[in-house]
Formats: structure tokens, C-alpha cells, sequence
């Protein structure tokens, strides 16, 4: 049984995400490392920000992203990545996704949210935008999963860009989950 790790793109590519976002150069490597040490094969998943919005876009939080069209978009994505998961469930291949805590997309326990935000891209010092929650193409991809009669895979996001996080404790989830 192989193990399949599905993975927001921009764990991938930080060059996806919004100016000033990326936490590393190119792939965030302690993932692919980690990926790599339990033998398992990486899908990178589309990003549903970049390809709705385009590279030059400003940071989002979920209120601003939550519209019917942006929904349809990451629907669309959804399918087509839940049609590559339903193939290899149904090989019994071992799955994870592992997504980006603190993203309005693509959150798996934090987004972001504050329903105040609008108008120019500038937020107050010292406020926070974090909430617990999945983010629009998380819940997405499993609203399609549920309908097509398959479980989401098991999930973690990579919290790299939160201020609370502890490097060492995320790569112990990883192997966690990785060993499920």
C-alpha cells in the first residue's frame, strides 16, 4: 500500500503566495523532508487564491474570499482533486492532505477571519485575524468528497506562518499522521 500526500501548493511553491507571505525559499522543506523520510509520494494541490486571484493579489481573510463565484472556483478544483483521491482510495492506498493553517482556502484547523476587514489591505497593529475553522477550498474538497462517498483523508496544516509556531512540534505531527 503506497502512501499519497495531497499539499497546498504553496508548501510546494511559497512563490504562490502574496507578496511578502513566503516563509522560505521556494519549498518549505521540512515538509518534503519529513514526506520523503516515511517514503511517501506528494500531489501538490492547485491553489485556489492564485488561480482565482493572480500573484499579485493582496492577503485575504475568509469574509473577503467567501462569495459564491470564489466558492464555485474551489468547487471546480475540488472535483477534479477528490477524482484523483477516489482513485487512490479505492486502491487502498494510504492518504493525507496536508494544507495551510491560517489560510482562508486552504486551512485544515485555523483560517483566517474577521468580518471587520474590507476597504484598503492594512491591518491595526497587533490584531489577529486567526479562528479556529477550515478554510473555503478545505471545506469544499470535503463537501465533494462526502457526495462522491469518500472519507476526507486525514489532515494537518503546516502552521509555519503563525506566530506561535514550533517547528519541532509540527514535524512530530507530521510523523503522527504520517504513521497512522
Amino acid at each position: 500500500m503506497a502512501g499519497v500526500a495531497f499539499v497546498a501548493h504553496c508548501l510546494l511553491n511559497q512563490n504562490a503566495k502574496v507578496d511578502g507571505g513566503a516563509r522560505t525559499a521556494g519549498v518549505y522543506t521540512p515538509l518534503v523532508e519529513e514526506l520523503r523520510a516515511h517514503g511517501w509520494r506528494i500531489e501538490q494541490m492547485p491553489c485556489p487564491e492564485l488561480a482565482f486571484t493572480g500573484l499579485h493579489r493582496f492577503w485575504a481573510v475568509k469574509e473577503q474570499l467567501d462569495t459564491p463565484a470564489f466558492r464555485r472556483h474551489c468547487r471546480t478544483i475540488a472535483r477534479a482533486v477528490a477524482s484523483v483521491i477516489a482513485v487512490h482510495a479505492e486502491r487502498g492506498d494510504d492518504l493525507v492532505l496536508v494544507g495551510l493553517e491560517g489560510s482562508p482556502s486552504m486551512g485544515v484547523c485555523v483560517t483566517s477571519s474577521d468580518p471587520e476587514i474590507g476597504g484598503r489591505p492594512v491591518w491595526p497593529e497587533g490584531s489577529t485575524e486567526l479562528a479556529a475553522g477550515q478554510g473555503i477550498y478545505i471545506e469544499e474538497l470535503e463537501a465533494e468528497l462526502t457526495e462522491r462517498g469518500f472519507r476526507m483523508p486525514r489532515a494537518m496544516g503546516v502552521s509555519h506562518q503563525l506566530p506561535d509556531h514550533d517547528p519541532a512540534s509540527e514535524r512530530a505531527t507530521l510523523a503522527d499522521l504520517l504513521g497512522a
